[in-house]
């Protein structure tokens, strides 16, 4: 080989070494939404900030309901199929009991003084708030899964959705009610009503199937899993309570990156917070007026529900830490409710005379994620 060619293939090399080192580094999203649903649009624009943020370094890649299902995300996120996903934890109750705890105080917004139809975005700001800067057993229940909390966005408040009429007590009983958590088990039973535990991904064959008469669910999902098709009453002011829907990043992906790399992320990860909840919050009202159009029965629920819903809510807040702690051991109940209170009302005033999901995203970033030390965390 000559002096020449011996050059000409080291300088080969070099080049192709130094376009290797500089190839952005491509995170994989698990989504567990449909194509094109409102939240899978979140997560889009998630991939396209995080390129942003990280100046090219990092880049996206989601898959819409194909590369793991909500009910696979939890075990395919841990051994590292997929570098984030939405983990929907009241799916798996025995491997997150703390944040599914700490999730079920969202119906402290159904209560006097934190109730209306902006709620779920002052819960996001407290329970990511709560999640990232004050719950060491959070993170270490997290870390067990070999995943790192990454923040969350939630739902608007949950309504009863239903195909056949239910205008009284009575109408209840017997009902069989999709309940996506333990929070809407124990309220179907209170109710008399029979809870049926499946995915928000079958529940629509379920419905149609004649295997639930109802499902408690936000109504994004009339729109998001295609519920305006199937369900005929919508009823608002039961059985409440929001969904948290956080983001998880596989634990050994994590602490791979670079510091700035991290911070990106985190700065991104305000954005989707921001966003995944904005999306739920419009699409709910677009649910509610698309089924108007359509002649679904949308109505508020019989005062005479409402007053047992109210009566359920307040009496289960007491239950909710005396039941973890009895079936998961969960020893932190007294302090988080006592923490999620304080959190609730701070973040009803702050939310006051936002209008856009810019300002909620910048309210998510100054307030919470960019407090947080990314060296540290997770590590």
């Amino acid at each position: 080989m000559t002096h020449t060619m011996r050059a000409l293939l080291a300088g080969g090399a070099m080049i192709a070494m130094a376009a290797s080192a500089n190839a952005a580094d491509q995170l994989s999203y698990a989504g567990g939404w449909p194509p094109n649903s409102g939240p899978t649009g979140a997560l889009e624009n998630y991939a396209k900030s995080v390129e942003a943020n990280s100046g090219g370094d990092l880049t996206m890649k989601v898959y819409p309901l194909s590369l793991l299902s909500f009910a696979e995300s939890n075990a395919g996120l841990r051994d590292g199929l997929a570098d984030l996903s939405t983990i929907l934890t009241p799916y798996f109750s025995a491997e997150f009991p703390t944040l599914n705890m700490i999730s079920e105080f969202s119906t402290l917004m159904e209560l006097d003084g934190l109730s209306g139809e902006r709620s779920s975005l002052a819960f996001a700001g407290a329970v990511s708030e709560y999640v990232l800067l004050n719950c060491p057993a959070c993170q270490k229940e997290v870390a067990a899964q070999n995943q790192v909390y990454m923040g969350a966005g939630s739902t608007t408040s949950y309504a009863l959705q239903c195909v056949v009429p239910v205008t009284s007590p009575a109408d209840l009983k017997g009902k069989r009610i999709r309940a996506g958590g333990a929070y809407w088990a124990r309220w179907a039973e209170a109710m008399g009503a029979v809870p049926v535990s499946i995915s928000i991904n079958e529940t629509f064959e379920a419905l149609s199937q004649g295997v639930l008469d109802c499902t408690a669910s936000n109504p994004a999902e009339l729109v998001n899993f295609s519920f305006i098709d199937v369900v005929k009453y919508v009823y608002t002011g039961l059985p409440g309570g929001q969904f948290t829907v956080p983001t998880m990043m596989n634990l050994d992906r994590w602490q791979g990156l670079s510091s700035a790399d991290k911070a990106a992320l985190m700065k991104s990860n305000a954005r989707l917070a921001a966003e995944m909840t904005w999306v739920y919050f419009e699409e709910a009202n677009k649910g509610m007026a698309d089924s108007r159009t359509r002649g679904i029965e949308v109505a508020p629920a019989s005062p005479e529900l409402v007053a047992m819903n109210q009566t359920f809510i307040e009496e289960d807040l007491n239950v909710i830490v005396k039941s973890y702690r009895e079936k998961f051991g969960v020893e932190i109940g007294d302090q988080a409710i006592a923490g999620m209170r304080e959190l609730a009302t701070r973040w009803t005033k702050l939310i006051e005379g936002v209008e856009t999901v810019d300002q909620l995203a910048d309210l998510y970033w100054t307030e919470i994620y960019s407090k947080i030390d990314v060296d540290s965390y997770g590590m």
